[in-house]
């Protein structure tokens, strides 16, 4: 299978030498340099899906979007860069308009992309490895960028419903425009409802944002987003092998009601002094709340980012100041109770993490032709953690109650640097190499081990880890088509393991600094236009290896090694849009070193845009209903099934 999907990437990228098509290379990006540039003029390779390409397509959340983007995959529900695998909730950032979504407490292995819905995404910029100067800690997979939209080039308005399988329908309402103007104001609300897959699942939600963007002045301008989501989802057990074999969509228990909220807001104060230096003062706050039945996890971020940049005429100097106070809160109310015995434990944990940054980049243009990217970050994070367990246990009508409480504090210095020569070989032409040192420093609960099923819980003297990227990438237009390529080699020291001391987490565990691990691989990304007929290929294949430790020479786990997509689209008639997507991902291990079986998905839709701002589109995914797993563990028989075959309709009126 490799063989044939190395041959169709050969195809895809001979199919370059197709007709004129439009370029992508003029647009705008943030992500690479935190500043507004062309892409054309980045020095590494980024990734951009645009709200035009969003549109249309029947998607109802990100993970949707994400998984047909170059290079991305997922582990479940957690987004993955470069091959991961387990570890990629720490390791992958994913932000929201430059703020972090990842949680402080790393024992949830997923990231809450689902919390942002995609009818307010103006653009999703992806860059796959690295980013630690900018963007710090978690970037060794590379770093997921969601923009909202911000403004219109012109006032609008729009209301749209989508009917989907599995009894799900939405309402969206968005409105925007120039109050005055130097004013623009936008809202958009978002009701969904929908009872899933499997039975008795249950998703039921509504989403409403604001945006302000005043130009104060011809040299200011401020724009603020705050945004809220709250959502009730009913999840059921995973499934054995046997339940599947009877029917894949049976709910396999009692099913558990997680009520989730985030509360948003950001603001930009830009200033420009001059036509040669300008600064931007970010402030933020982000509020993630996941309740279950006896179950609370908080994370809390205040932070801001002051970020200046100087143009020198042969060059840019960026600098910046980053500050972070992440409070996290877990609490697990456990209580077992018998017609002899009751047994109730109550674990609180309370953490806090705060960092200062300073970091500095610089693109210095020694020739037309060649110029040099260099840049540096210093980090320092302080601790402080609280974990409070209390258990009482009744028997005979005795209780007896104990206590286990510890309270730590921690610092750790972490740096980074980065240099990246770059070759600019024609008008549109270039190759990079770049060099990178980054880090991961700990999550605050990785600092504390439990020695016992009864503790005690102990400080750990977890280092952060680090590691040294090595990449080699070129972008160009052949005649007139985009297309670009990359090689990668990360190599990864002190690499954070958790060693379970029993069978169960219930025994006891150890943080440690053990593994090392090598990835390396190649992106590619292509896209051709003829005529009325537009195509876009993607082909990532990565080797992740553990390198030292009672596992060297193993693949690292839940690593797709290649993943092939091709996208397609034709245009028949005016305003009347045929599309399918074809997207192959290649088997990988579970975390029992048992084989995930291969899968290939194709979609299809098709919209038509009547006059006056009326559209209708449709579609099917999973055409050829491939059925599939989103998370499985052979040794514990337990399976997660993905959808199989289903249908949506959406209709749109734009104003």
């Amino acid at each position: 299978m490799f063989k044939k999907i190395t041959t169709i990437s050969i195809i895809a990228v001979a199919a370059l030498y197709g007709s004129d098509a439009n370029t992508r290379l003029d647009k705008t990006v943030i992500t690479a340099t935190g500043f507004e540039s062309p892409l054309k003029d980045e020095v590494r390779n980024v990734s951009i899906i645009t709200s035009q390409e969003i549109e249309n397509r029947g998607y109802k959340n990100l993970k949707e979007i994400l998984e047909k983007a170059p290079g991305v995959s997922f582990n479940g529900k957690t987004v993955d860069l470069r091959g991961q695998g387990s570890k990629a909730n720490t390791s992958v950032k994913v932000l929201l308009n430059g703020v972090a979504m990842n949680m402080i407490d790393t024992t949830p292995t997923t990231i809450p992309i689902d919390l942002v819905p995609i009818e307010d995404i103006e653009q999703i910029e992806i860059i796959p490895g690295g980013g630690a100067v900018l963007y710090g800690s978690g970037t060794s997979g590379g770093v997921i960028n969601i923009i909202t939209k911000q403004k219109a080039v012109k006032p609008y308005a729009n209301i749209s419903t989508k009917i989907a399988s599995y009894s799900y329908k939405d309402l969206n309402l968005g409105v925007g425009g120039n109050v005055t103007q130097d004013l623009f104001l936008k809202a958009t609300a978002k009701a969904f409802d929908e009872k899933g897959y499997r039975y008795d699942e249950k998703n039921k939600g509504h989403y409403a944002s604001f945006g302000l963007n005043y130009k104060i002045s011809d040299n200011q301008s401020i724009v603020f987003n705050p945004s809220y989501f709250k959502a009730k989802t009913y999840g059921v057990p995973t499934l054995s092998a046997e339940e599947m074999a009877i029917n894949r969509r049976q709910a396999g228990g009692e099913s558990t009601l997680t009520t989730s909220k985030r509360l948003n807001f950001d603001a930009d104060y830009a200033i420009r002094f001059n036509d040669k230096f300008d600064m931007h003062i970010m402030p933020y706050y982000q509020d993630v709340k996941i309740l279950q039945d006896g179950f609370h996890m908080k994370d809390k971020k205040t932070g801001a980012n002051v970020k200046t940049r100087y143009n020198y005429g042969s060059g840019e100097l960026i600098t910046g100041y980053d500050y972070l106070n992440n409070e996290g809160y877990r609490m697990i109310n456990v209580n077992v109770k018998t017609p002899m015995f009751s047994r109730n434990q109550l674990t609180i944990f309370d953490m806090q993490k705060q960092t200062h940054s300073l970091y500095l980049l610089e693109k210095h243009n020694f020739t037309d032709i060649f110029s040099l990217s260099a840049g540096a970050r210093f980090e320092r994070a302080d601790y402080d953690v609280i974990r409070d367990v209390s258990v009482a246990m009744s028997r005979g009508g005795r209780t007896i109650n104990t206590k286990d409480y510890l309270k730590v504090g921690d610092y750790k210095n972490n740096y980074a640097y980065e240099i990246t020569p770059n070759f600019k070989y024609s008008d549109s032409g270039s190759v990079y190499f770049k060099f990178e040192r980054g880090y991961i420093s700990p999550g605050p609960n990785q600092l504390i081990d439990k020695l016992g099923p009864n503790g005690p819980y102990v400080l750990n003297s977890l280092k952060s880890e680090t590691y040294h990227g090595y990449e080699l990438g070129l972008k160009d237009l052949v005649f007139g088509n985009f297309f670009s390529a990359t090689l990668f080699l990360t190599d990864t020291k002190d690499e954070i393991l958790t060693v379970s001391l029993g069978r169960n987490v219930s025994d006891g565990w150890n943080f440690k600094n053990i593994d090392k691990t090598r990835r390396y691989g190649t992106e590619i990304y292509s896209e051709q236009e003829f005529g009325k007929f537009k195509l876009k290929e993607s082909f990532s294949y990565v080797n992740a290896k553990i390198k030292t430790g009672k596992n060297s020479g193993r693949k690292v786990p839940l690593v797709e090694r290649s993943k092939f997509v091709i996208g397609a689209e034709y245009e028949p008639i005016k305003n009347l849009n045929f599309s399918t997507d074809f997207k192959y991902l290649s088997s990988s291990l579970d975390a029992n070193y048992d084989k995930i079986d291969s899968r290939k998905i194709v979609d299809v839709g098709l919209s038509y845009k009547f006059t006056k701002g009326i559209l209708v589109s449709a579609g099917i995914k999973n055409l050829f209903n491939e059925k599939y797993n989103y998370t499985q563990s052979k040794q514990n028989n337990s399976y997660d099934p993905a959808p199989e075959r289903n249908y949506y309709v959406e209709f749109k009126y734009n104003y």
